[in-house]
């Protein structure tokens, strides 16, 4: 098992990782963590903006690199060039600042992203399951159509905690198929479609069959464990609701545990369409589901209640991909345990 310490500042931005190997030498997980505590980095002035990375080792053996989402500055809502603030980053392995080379995506840096939509497909969402799935067809469509280098799945979960959809990562065209294939309405989401649709099927009959309501941190795991993720990729998901996330008392299922298991290895962006101002959310019971964007640095947009107003371009995700970079230095020890 590796361990690599990296801390990142953009204008004030500081984001400490620890980074470590799955069973793939060649592909890092890890998780965020925060340090005030490293000699030589200045006062910040933005504090715990949490972002994700994807981290991998070249082909080389001992080149690691960074894939990383574009960072959102919270006074300007624009994305920070790093390039441009590279004086303002700081990379650090064991303690020690490293060298390292940065370049922004772009024709020549073409980084890759696997993107999942998550959408509630239980009764309520009658009324909006059909523009949510024709602005998910058509926002797929505008990100291949820039050149990005994007996969894309969905996972349909309804009111009884169920997952009773899902098509594995595929193209644009592939999912729009899957969305328009003669089902309409809430049911465009339902249905296991692919090569692995036997296999998604299996494992959804007996997921999380302990919960009763709608719940996308059951569709992040039930993603997270079956999908074909790329090694290197960022992983990006996108959680379309009118219900609160429901864990049944069960911190399994809850948003505390994807935060704590997930936070810097993916972002959640959330898409809500029913009233916020309800007064029975409930760590546990019923929670809010833009919570998981907040914990992992995802974007929110809250829409109305027939999602006649859904543009998922107002989620910022193509600003964040389209100012993505990849940070590459040497690893002081390839074969080493770094703390």
């Amino acid at each position: 098992m590796r361990y690599i310490l990296l801390t990142l500042l953009g204008i004030g931005l500081l984001l400490s990782l620890i980074v470590g190997s799955g069973c793939d030498e060649r592909d890092y997980n890890y998780v965020i963590t925060y340090h005030q505590d490293i000699s030589g980095v200045p006062n910040l002035q933005y504090n715990n903006i949490v972002g994700s990375f994807n981290v991998s080792l070249g082909e080389n053996g001992h080149t690691v690199r960074l894939n990383t989402p574009g960072i959102i500055n919270p006074a300007t809502g624009e994305p920070i060039d790093l390039v441009a603030n590279k004086n303002n980053i700081y990379v650090f392995e064991d303690g020690k600042k490293r060298f390292f080379t940065i370049k922004k995506v772009g024709s020549a840096t073409v980084l890759p992203v696997d993107l999942v939509f998550l959408v509630d497909n239980s009764a309520s969402m009658g009324t909006e399951a059909d523009k949510v799935a024709e602005g998910i067809a058509a926002f797929a469509q505008e990100l291949e159509s820039r050149k990005l280098d994007v996969r894309f799945g969905c996972v349909g979960y309804n009111d009884w905690g169920d997952i009773n959809g899902a098509l594995n990562l595929t193209s644009a065209d592939s999912l729009e198929l899957y969305l328009n294939r003669g089902q309409t309405g809430k049911y465009r989401t339902r249905g296991f479609v692919g090569p692995d649709s036997a296999e998604l099927r299996a494992v959804a009959e007996h997921f999380a069959d302990t919960i009763g309501g709608e719940n996308g941190v059951v569709a992040v795991f039930f993603a997270d464990s079956l999908f074909t993720w790329r090694s290197g990729a960022q992983r990006h998901y996108i959680n379309l609701t009118d219900e609160p996330t429901q864990p049944y008392g069960i911190y399994q299922w809850s948003t505390m545990n994807l935060c704590n298991t997930f936070a810097g290895k993916i972002d959640v962006h959330t898409v809500f369409s029913a009233d916020t101002a309800r007064s029975d959310w409930y760590p546990l019971v019923r929670e809010r589901p833009w919570e998981m964007s907040e914990c992992t640095g995802g974007t929110v947009e809250f829409i109305k209640r027939d999602a006649s107003d859904l543009d998922l371009s107002k989620l910022q995700i193509i600003n964040i991909l389209e100012n993505s970079y990849l940070i590459e230095f040497n690893t002081l020890n390839p074969d080493g345990t770094h703390v």
